[in-house]
């Protein structure tokens, strides 16, 4: 379910409570690398490229999992 969080007089964001906060380590040259792919790709956060990232990944698994015993 989504509900609507007011940030200040002039901003609401739309939350998604499905959604769930984790908390992962990252060796610091691995964060550089993603600081710099997020800069490049222009997103805003970088926890909008590791989502992407992830949901990319899974899709690739999915779709090459005809070729492998192992499901997703």
């Amino acid at each position: 379910m989504e509900k609507i969080v007011k940030v200040n007089d002039t901003t609401y964001i739309l939350e998604n409570e499905r959604s769930v906060v984790i908390t992962f380590k990252l060796e610091e040259n691995n964060l550089s690398t993603v600081d710099e792919i997020v800069k490049k790709l222009g997103y805003e956060h970088r926890s909008d490229f590791i989502r992407d990232a992830i949901e990319k990944y899974i899709s690739y698994l999915k779709s090459s999992s005809n070729n492998s015993k192992k499901d997703y």
